[in-house]
């Protein structure tokens, strides 16, 4: 019997996560509309409860496989692994809190850039509500000036070229985890030439929450991260101190109440879920990546 001929493959790194939430996620990879390997990264960490979705699901799903990261492997080394130990041509990235339309890959095949990127979408815990959007605009992509402002307007979905990704080195360890897989990593493609395709549909769905996302961790971690990848590639200090300035106020909280208080930063206070708005466009959603 011949095996399966995989689209794409999409990485999945997991460190611990809402079973649920979990569930869903992998769900809307392995039911791509085209077929998919989907692998999913665990770390030792991984809770029990965890593992036993995965393997309930890798039990129903033939096109799911669940790997153990190698020892000591961070998030990057995670993400790295994956695209090492992918079949496929194209690779991309979902994170076990977001999900995909399952139309996903299948729409983004067609197209043969290094970097065939999608609009995305954040939507409360429950996945009922939109509470921002990311656009990907051609038009506007091209008159930005800037490999630096192009990277930071390029977010997940990314369907990617596996062969430039492992020769660009991946996702830099070295970076630590704010915007070491989107930001810093598109960035570094691009200096190597990529080719970028943007799709506008709303592809990529990310729930915007108050648990364990990346952008929740401590600002000032993120700013020390957010200062490496400036210096990584080049520029200057007083560049560095605008663009740090720019892009703190998106760290720290979910990108809902960053949009609705820009300041909220300054006061530094706890908020509240009940408080967000729908917000269906904004000036500054390339920062939100970075």
């Amino acid at each position: 019997m011949s095996k399966p001929i995989y689209s794409a493959t999409i990485v999945m790194p997991l460190k611990t996560q809402r079973d649920s939430w979990l569930e869903e996620s992998v769900t809307s990879a392995v039911m791509q509309t085209a077929l998919c390997e989907v692998l999913v990264i665990t770390s030792e960490l991984t809770p029990q409860s965890n593992l036993d979705v995965l393997s309930k699901m890798a039990r129903d799903h033939s096109n799911l496989k669940v790997l153990p990261r190698p020892s000591g492997a961070q998030f990057a080394g995670a993400i790295n692994f994956g695209f090492e130990s992918a079949t496929c041509d194209r690779v991309c990235l979902l994170l076990t809190d977001d999900i995909l339309d399952l139309s996903t890959v299948a729409t983004c095949l067609p197209f043969d850039a290094d970097i065939v990127a999608t609009a995305r979408c954040g939507m409360n815990e429950d996945m009922t509500q939109r509470l921002w959007e990311g656009k990907a605009d051609p038009v506007r992509y091209q008159k930005l000036k800037t490999i630096e402002q192009r990277a930071s307007y390029i977010g997940h979905f990314m369907l990617l070229n596996r062969a430039l990704v492992l020769k660009i080195g991946g996702v830099d360890p070295n970076i630590g985890l704010t915007g070491a897989d989107d930001y810093d990593m598109v960035w570094t493609l691009l200096e190597a030439g990529a080719s970028v395709k943007l799709i506008p549909d709303f592809l990529y769905i990310m729930r915007d929450h108050h648990e364990t996302r990346l952008t929740m961790r401590d600002q000032n971690a993120q700013v020390a991260d957010l200062r490496k990848i400036l210096a990584k590639h080049g520029i200057c200090d007083d560049e560095i101190e605008q663009l740090v300035e720019v892009k703190k106020k998106w760290y720290g909280t979910p990108g809902y109440v960053a949009i609705q208080d820009p300041n909220w930063y300054v006061h530094r206070g706890n908020p509240q879920k009940d408080t967000c708005n729908v917000v269906t466009d904004h000036q500054d959603d390339s920062e939100r990546n970075a």
